[in-house]
């Protein structure tokens, strides 16, 4: 699939049908429990959407980004909004096997970099979590300026927000 027409949208897990579609991504793209592990630790095999639902959006202050090309998503970003730490926490961030290492993470996070925090000028910070056998998302985040926090079963890090 070349990328002819690349586009971010905010999609809703309150939303009956959206919930359809990502049921459907979800479940092809954590078919393998590696890559669900990766993703979000916390969950195991095999992947079900209620589950993720009710253990990871639960909350209101949850945006979450899929990246299409064409009418086929290729990428999902979720972050959440904790004002009172003044923080943007990205989590979820997985871009489809066939379009990896094309800047698809990048993309989105950025997306979320430009748009997000120019809503929330309280926002000082992006924090992530990854996992330490994940070295080319490691590599990735620290290209495009997160900072290692801190580690334990998996790695936090940040990026501080220049006003």
């Amino acid at each position: 699939m070349t990328s002819q027409k690349l586009s971010i949208s905010n999609i809703s897990y309150k939303n009956d049908e959206n919930v359809r579609v990502l049921t459907a991504v979800l479940s092809k793209w954590f078919s393998n429990p590696k890559t669900l592990h990766f993703t979000s630790p916390s969950l195991k095999y095999p992947f079900n959407i209620n589950h993720w639902i009710s253990t990871l959006y639960k909350e209101d202050n949850i945006e979450t980004y899929i990246l299409k090309d064409e009418n086929w998503i290729i990428g999902h970003l979720s972050v959440k909004i904790d004002e009172n730490k003044n923080l943007a926490h990205l989590f979820n961030l997985f871009i489809d096997n066939k379009n990896r290492r094309k800047g698809y993470a990048k993309k989105l996070i950025r997306y979320i970099e430009k748009h997000i925090i120019a809503d929330n000028n309280n926002i000082r910070a992006l924090t992530l979590n990854c996992v330490k056998k994940n070295i080319p998302a490691i590599t990735l985040y620290q290209s495009i300026g997160f900072q290692k926090l801190k580690e334990k079963k998996w790695i936090k890090m940040i990026k501080y927000i220049e006003r």
